[in-house]
């Protein structure tokens, strides 16, 4: 509060996560230096929730800001989810939510004054000291997860990047996420009231768990659902979040088989529910967008993307399409080798955990 200068952490919802965030992190064999990086980044998320607050008492017309149809990219992690809004950020009809602007939002960044903004360099000057055998794009100007940067905000945070207690996460999953996703909407109006257009792109695998939440909060919300065979997906997975719970929890303490079975159930779990929700909402808000065409026909995949959310295709943005497929051929970036069985994982299994799933979607 100190920090802040304030004491009003606006609507409840938050409390109970911050309990079991700190009772969960309590017992993960985090490093001296990972277990000091959580504890700032809840001080943080609590500081920058405060700070949200009080723009909000300062600048009461913020709440009126009005949001324009956002798109959701949802989908399996390693579904090209990343290249998908990367390639519609290229639109400067969408607005996106920056790293930078995310872990820092107040104040919201101005138009045509980000390039002096001190964020901007630290945020680049991060990203060049993270960047580790490119297993997964990286842009501090670009498009970054939403929910993981906010949903931490309200408590609320996936955190896959650490073993998370198993009790966790099953909390996460029976959450409703409405104050959640009040507050994201709460810090996406004060961004755009200052640095416009109001049509948000937005991704986040983890989102595919609360799509009923998000049409409820944005009732006129739309979803691109990224598709690739799950058994391409889920080593992929587990090897992306070994790499980076070794880098945070003592040697010794990780369990690789263990880790990939409970990968395999939670996100065929997601995917039941999102496939669930998707049925309720209503498919003509979905479209279907398959990685192999993200890569090999992307020109073809946008213009039915665009058509469906009934945007015009422009030559400037199509130009920016061409260059950003031909800089990001396959194979740019490396090679990420890793293999079913070191995770604990068969192709029967993910068969039988996607059945529904697979027998839906064409997928490879």
């Amino acid at each position: 509060m100190v920090l802040a200068g304030c004491d009003d952490f606006g609507a409840e919802g938050w409390r109970e996560g911050l309990e079991r965030s700190l009772d969960a992190f309590a017992r993960i064999p985090l490093t001296e230096q990972a277990r000091a990086a959580v504890q700032q980044k809840i001080v943080q998320d609590l500081t920058t929730r405060l700070q949200i607050e009080q723009w909000y008492k300062q600048h009461p017309d913020t709440a009126a800001q009005e949001m324009e149809a956002p798109v959701f990219v949802v989908g399996l992690p390693r579904t090209g989810t990343t290249a998908t809004v990367a390639m519609l950020a290229l639109d400067p009809a969408f607005r996106f939510l920056r790293m930078w602007e995310g872990q820092e939002p107040v104040p919201p960044p101005v138009a045509g004054e980000e390039e002096s903004d001190p964020r901007v360099n630290a945020a680049r000057e991060a990203a060049r000291a993270y960047e580790k055998g490119h297993i997964h794009l990286f842009d501090p100007d670009g498009p970054e997860e939403d929910l993981a940067l906010l949903a931490g905000l309200d408590m609320h945070a996936y955190h896959g990047a650490y073993p998370m207690p198993d009790d966790y996460v099953k909390w996460w999953m029976a959450e409703d996420f409405a104050s959640t996703y009040a507050f994201h909407a709460r810090v996406l109006k004060m961004l755009q009231s200052r640095r416009p257009p109001n049509r948000w792109l937005l991704k986040s695998p983890p989102h595919l768990f609360k799509l009923d939440a998000i049409a409820r909060q944005y009732p006129d919300a739309r979803f691109i659902m990224t598709h690739r065979d799950p058994c391409k997906v889920i080593p992929s997975v587990a090897s992306l979040h070994h790499v980076l719970h070794s880098e945070r929890c003592l040697p010794g303490s990780l369990d690789k088989l263990s880790s990939g079975r409970k990968l395999l159930a939670f996100w065929s779990e997601g995917m039941r529910r999102g496939l669930a929700a998707r049925t309720q909402i209503g498919e003509e808000r979905f479209i279907d967008v398959f990685n192999e065409d993200v890569i090999h026909r992307p020109l073809e995949t946008f213009e039915r993307v665009y058509a469906h959310l009934g945007m015009d295709l422009t030559p400037q943005v199509r130009a920016r399409l061409e260059e950003y497929s031909s800089r990001n051929a396959p194979g740019a970036f490396g090679k990420h080798r890793y293999t079913l069985e070191e995770y604990g994982l068969s192709q029967d299994a993910i068969h039988e955990a996607f059945g529904d799933y697979l027998g839906r979607f064409a997928v490879a």
